[in-house]
């Protein structure tokens, strides 16, 4: 190869690199979608540190509010919906009107655990899931026209003096409202109720329970 050749090919390398090196100055946009580098990482990497220490952490760091019985898109789905049609047969609203109560009377509960012990978890994460929950049935009544009964939760008559006989006692009203929510299904046929008892119920036995049979023990 001459030294004739061999220098024009340095120099259109050259060329190459300086033109890259332009491009990436005034266009550090373009350099980031394609080379994966800049804003595009750093969002993915904070995706990932929210998921895995905010909702996915739940009841166990509390360090989010995802993990309270029902995630985000679920609770918007309960809370959506198109507009009722038709009525609830007595069945029903007596059913609902059931619902209601048992929700209220376990968030009481957490009330006074929290009163008693502070704001600690898992109560207080679960305390926030039972205002979803009462919210999401208070909607039911709006949609189908009927009135929202008073909270008739009631004052706790205990009080609780650890952790533990507090979760203790959670698991027991959670467990009562799996119960209740088999009954009430049973009973039951529009298509909103059987979706909200549905979800409800699946929150307690599937997120509720476990977090408090584990500060139980």
């Amino acid at each position: 190869m001459s030294t004739k050749v061999l220098t024009v090919g340095i120099v259109l390398m050259l060329g190459v690199l300086a033109a890259g090196a332009l491009a990436v100055w005034v266009f550090p946009g373009v350099a980031e979608a394609r080379y994966g580098g800049g804003r595009g990482a750093g969002s993915s990497e904070t995706a990932s540190w929210t998921s895995a220490n905010g909702a996915g952490a739940g009841y166990r760091t509390g360090n989010g509010r995802g993990g309270n019985g029902i995630s985000e898109g679920q609770n918007a789905g309960l809370m959506g919906g198109a507009a009722a049609s038709g009525s609830l047969s007595e069945a029903e609203t007596d059913a609902l009107q059931a619902a209601l109560q048992d929700e209220h009377t376990a968030k009481a509960l957490y009330e006074q655990a929290m009163a008693d012990l502070g704001r600690v978890q898992p109560l207080t994460s679960i305390e926030i899931a039972e205002e979803r929950h009462i919210a999401a049935l208070e909607n039911l009544f709006t949609r189908y026209g009927l009135e929202i009964p008073a909270d008739q939760g009631g004052e706790q008559e205990i009080t609780f003096t650890t952790l533990a006989d507090a979760c203790a006692a959670g698991v027991t009203a959670e467990t009562t409202n799996v119960a209740l929510y088999d009954r009430l299904l049973a009973q039951v046929d529009n298509p909103d109720l059987v979706r909200v008892f549905t979800a409800l119920q699946s929150a307690s036995q599937n997120r509720h329970l476990p977090a408090l049979q584990a500060c139980a023990d």
